[in-house]
This record gives C-alpha cells, sequence and structure tokens, in this order.
C-alpha cells in the first residue's frame, strides 16, 4: 500500500512488530527489578492456593467425616509431597536455560492438580490428589530462590524478601478470600475457581521469563561430575548444614501451627468461616509489612542478628497463644505472630545462600526444603497424637519448644558479620 513517497508493507509492519516485542521481552529478561516483581506475582498465587487449604480442611474433614488421625496423614502426605518436590535441586541447577519453563509448569501443574483436589469424594483419591498438588509449590522455590540469588548477589536478603512479600500477599488474599466464598459456594467449586488465576500467571510467567534462567554474562560451567561435587560439597559444609537445620526446625512449628489453627480458631474459639478467613489470612500474611524490612536489615547489619530476636519473639507469642483467649487479645498474637511467619524463613534461605558457590544456588535450596519438608511430615503426625491424647491446645506449647530448639542451634552456628561471601566464585570448603 502506497501513501505519496511512503510505501508500506503489511509483511514489514508486521515483521518489524514482531522484531520490536522481542526486543522488548529481551530487554526485560534482563530487568532485574522486572523480573523480581514477575517472580513476586508468581509465588503469590502459588501461596494463594496453597494457604487456602488450611482453610478448607475443616469443611474438608466435616464433608467426608474425617476423624484426627487422618486429617495428620493429609498434613504428612502435603509435607511429604513437599519435601519430594523440593528434591530434584542438582537437576534444576543444571537446567538453568529452562527455569521461565519450569516455573510456567509449576503454575499449570498446580491449577489442574487442586481442580483434581476438589473432584475427590473420596479419602484415599484425596490423600492421592494432594500429594501432587504440594509438588510444583516446593518445585518453584528452587529456580525462584536461585536465579534472585544469581541477579542480586548485593541485595540477596531483600530480593529474597519481596519474592516472599509476594507470597505473603497470596497468604493473606487465600484465607480472606475462601472465608467469604465458603458462605455461597462448596470447597469443591472454591477450588475450581482459585485455578484460573494461576493459568494467567502461567502464561504472563511464559511469555516474560522464558529466558530467565540465561542472564548474561553468565554461563554454564559445571559438568555433571563437578555438579555432583558441588552437591557434596554442600553437604559438608558445616554452617550451611547447621542453618538448614534451623530451618527445618523453624518448619516444623509453622507447618503445624497452620495446620492446627484453623480447627482450633472454629472448635475451640467458635468462629465462623468469615472470621477464620481474617484470622488466617492475618497468621499467613502479615509478612507483607514485616518481610521486606526484615529483609533488607538482614542485608545491612546481618542475618543472625535478625533471626535472634524474631526466634525469641516467636516462641513467646506461641506460647502465649492459648492464654489470649477468644477476644481482641488473639487477634493481637495471631497478627503479631504473622509478623514472624514466613518473613524470617526468607533471612534464613538468604543465610544458607550466603555461604555456596554459585551455580549451585537450587542445589543447596533443594537440600533445605527437601530435608524441611519431609521432617515436617513426621511433625504433622506428632501434633496429630499431642491433639488426641492432650487437647489442641497443647500443640502451640509443642510449636514454642521447637522454636527454642531452633534458637539453640542458631547461637552456635558460626556466621559472618557480613553477608559478603569471598568464596562466592570456588567451592567453599567446609
Amino acid at each position: 500500500m502506497q501513501f505519496g513517497d511512503v510505501n508500506f508493507s503489511s509483511a514489514s509492519l508486521m515483521s518489524g512488530t514482531i522484531k520490536d516485542i522481542k526486543r522488548n521481552l529481551k530487554k526485560h529478561n534482563q530487568d532485574r527489578g522486572f523480573i523480581l516483581s514477575i517472580l513476586a506475582l508468581g509465588h503469590g498465587v502459588s501461596h494463594w492456593i496453597d494457604q487456602s487449604f488450611p482453610v478448607l480442611l475443616p469443611t474438608i474433614a466435616s464433608s467426608l467425616g474425617l476423624g484426627t488421625f487422618q486429617i495428620g496423614i493429609i498434613a504428612w502426605v502435603r509435607q511429604i509431597g513437599f519435601g519430594v518436590g523440593s528434591i530434584p535441586g542438582l537437576l534444576v541447577d543444571m537446567l538453568r536455560k529452562y527455569w521461565g519453563i519450569m516455573l510456567a509448569g509449576c503454575l499449570v501443574w498446580t491449577s489442574i492438580s487442586y481442580v483434581l483436589v476438589g473432584a475427590s469424594f473420596s479419602y484415599y483419591m484425596l490423600i492421592v490428589t494432594i500429594f501432587f498438588a504440594s509438588l510444583p509449590g516446593a518445585l518453584w522455590h528452587l529456580p525462584a530462590a536461585a536465579s534472585l540469588s544469581r541477579r542480586f548477589p548485593d541485595k540477596r536478603g531483600f530480593a529474597l524478601s519481596i519474592h516472599g512479600l509476594g507470597g505473603n500477599i497470596g497468604n493473606a488474599i487465600g484465607p480472606f478470600t475462601v472465608g467469604i466464598l465458603l458462605s455461597v459456594l462448596a470447597w469443591r467449586g472454591i477450588l475450581l475457581v482459585q485455578a484460573l488465576p494461576i493459568l494467567l500467571v502461567a502464561i504472563i510467567i511464559k511469555v516474560f521469563l522464558k529466558d530467565l534462567g540465561m542472564d548474561s554474562g553468565k554461563k554454564d560451567t559445571f559438568s555433571l561430575r563437578g555438579q555432583i561435587q558441588a552437591f557434596y560439597t554442600v553437604l559438608r559444609n558445616n554452617r550451611v548444614m547447621g542453618l538448614t537445620g534451623v530451618g527445618v526446625i523453624r518448619e516444623m512449628a509453622l507447618s503445624s501451627m497452620f495446620l492446627w489453627t484453623p480447627f482450633y480458631l472454629t472448635e475451640q474459639i467458635g468462629m465462623g468461616s468469615f472470621q477464620l478467613g481474617i484470622h488466617m489470612g492475618l497468621l499467613t500474611g502479615m509478612g507483607i509489612i514485616s518481610t521486606p524490612f526484615l529483609g533488607s536489615m538482614s542485608d545491612k547489619y546481618g542475618r543472625k542478628i535478625i533471626l535472634i530476636p524474631g526466634f525469641i519473639i516467636s516462641g513467646i507469642l506461641m506460647a502465649l497463644t492459648v492464654a489470649a483467649g477468644n477476644g481482641v487479645w488473639l487477634t493481637v498474637v495471631i497478627c503479631a505472630l504473622g509478623l514472624f511467619s514466613f518473613s524470617l524463613h526468607q533471612v534464613i534461605m538468604a543465610a544458607v545462600l550466603d555461604y555456596v558457590r554459585e551455580g549451585t544456588e537450587a542445589t543447596t535450596v533443594s537440600v533445605m526444603f527437601g530435608v524441611g519438608g519431609i521432617l515436617s511430615a513426621f511433625s504433622a503426625l506428632i501434633t496429630a497424637a499431642i491433639v488426641d491424647s492432650f487437647g489442641i491446645e497443647y500443640v502451640y506449647y509443642y510449636q514454642a519448644v521447637l522454636t527454642g530448639l531452633a534458637l539453640l542451634l542458631l547461637l552456635v552456628i558460626p556466621m559472618n558479620v557480613s553477608n559478603y561471601n569471598p568464596y562466592r566464585h570456588q567451592i567453599e570448603e567446609p
């Protein structure tokens, strides 16, 4: 088509448009602030549905006629799945150029799996579908945390905390939304509705973060043998394994809190679904306020100086939960617990990644989450026995004791005052 001296070719216009789109996508792929925002969004929708499930669990248990031990088995299976989903870190590190595809696939997998959970009409089918639904949420953390650690070596705590902030927003929105939807929809319908926005975000990640692992100037240098050697070096690193132990004990406490608090609030306190949704949203989502602050402070002053008072305050609050009664003080305690629930976990992860070689980040995170997930599964069975034998109130004292043990272990781990790791480009010896 021609107007005067200007010739317009639809083919050339289309070609130019496609080139512009590709150029913009490539530019976005190198913008670490943009990448952090998209990863936080994906983390948010993943946590949205994951933290909605505990709010739905009392209704599911009532619908299927489940007892305390069967509820404990559900939690056990979820944690086992989380641990198993965290195992392939070595493989994730080796397949770095596929990180964007992995992340999009995790969200698609999550969406489909929870639809199948909603289609479960027997206890045994529920167990199987819950296991598969728990895998992608764990796998997500491996490429996400590794990519942020590589792109933000100077602000690792901040970057992981913003990623965690996205999760905290999902933690707050999910339970609150479920609390409202339970008044108009069955639990099966709620899981179906929640699957739709997850698929949308999966498409966004596929489009914008397709080449996430192909960061400029950093090439894959590990052979399979080198990757295995690096993995064993991680296992022999006393500080990394000590901090992993801190994270595992902390995870055992948190998983029991998120499992039994909905039952405590409904059966002991007498809350309805709307109030339950609000309080669980506060418990899991108050990190919106604290996570970026604690992450930044840990970058500036060191991880340990943030973790020690955080563990002390968390342990005290867990022990005071039952004593807070059923009024405003219970809400205050839950809000305060929420400030430290997920935010401290991001600081622990940053502390672990401070001491590992570049190129082994996903492997290290897989050790931390894999061991934590599997051991936390046994925590679910322990707390089920506590509830049956002594009452649900004693679960909170169990959590306080575990937090105290994590604090004691943290105190004896030698850690740098500065978070700078001079061995970052070498294999650090234990």
